[in-house]
């Protein structure tokens, strides 16, 4: 696992409006929906200490980031969130003891996860971005050979997702890490080149792996994630 950081000169301005917004009056209690569970619980959404700092992961809706539930770090506490209900999203971003919830974002829900940094500055401490899908892993090319075979359209390229938030970029100020694999999606380069506005950009290489993802590289999600909460603590002093 490689990281190359390097600080990124803040600008000023942002667009008027964002295409995807974040929005929500979900209370932060148990009503909310985010059910409490203990280290390798399946059915649950939130693990660790309830007074820690937040860790969100948003996610599309499948696959296996439960996992990443146990052994939460001590002060930490880490919850999945699918994109269908990311409309609780604003009222999860609570701050305790100065510590700013940090998000953790697929390729997919990438946009979601940057839209928050930018609607709420004040209360997202970093970004993590994953790329869970790469340029060609075989999870792209059975979703290509199952669309040759019921006639049903490729997704669209990942770079699209970002739509009108791309001209956005450069206002995200919070500390912001690009984990990916040896061939990226497009997305990524993109990212990479536009983030010109955060507080330090890191970009996590993973050898050998076409898409990161909790089931096969779970320890080097959590070692990035270590590092990206390190890099959100210095930028709050």
């Amino acid at each position: 696992m490689f990281f190359h950081t390097h600080p990124s000169t803040v600008r000023t301005g942002r667009a008027e409006s964002v295409r995807f917004a974040v929005t929500g009056t979900a209370s932060d209690r148990m009503d909310a929906g985010i059910g409490v569970g203990t280290a390798g619980d399946r059915t649950a959404d939130r693990a660790g200490d309830p007074l820690g700092r937040r860790v969100i992961f948003l996610h599309p809706g499948k696959g296996a980031w439960w996992r990443l539930l146990d052994h939460v770090p001590s002060g930490q506490e880490w919850l999945t969130l699918p994109a269908s209900a990311s409309a609780r999203l604003s009222s999860m971003l609570v701050e305790r003891g100065g510590r700013r919830p940090v998000l953790v974002a697929s390729a997919v829900t990438a946009p979601l996860a940057i839209v928050a940094a930018l609607d709420f500055p004040d209360q997202v401490g970093g970004v993590m971005i994953v790329d869970d899908v790469g340029a060609d892993s075989p999870l792209r090319r059975r979703w290509n050979a199952l669309s040759a075979c019921f006639g049903r359209p490729r997704p669209v390229d990942l770079t699209d997702r970002l739509g009108e938030l791309e001209a956005e970029l450069p206002a995200v100020r919070v500390p912001v890490t690009l984990m990916q694999g040896s061939e990226p999606a497009e997305l990524f380069a993109r990212l990479e080149s536009r983030l010109t506005g955060c507080r330090t950009l890191t970009v996590v290489a993973v050898p050998d792996a076409a898409a990161v993802r909790p089931r096969t590289h779970a320890a080097e999600l959590r070692g990035a994630l270590l590092a990206l909460v390190s890099a959100v603590e210095r930028a709050q002093r």
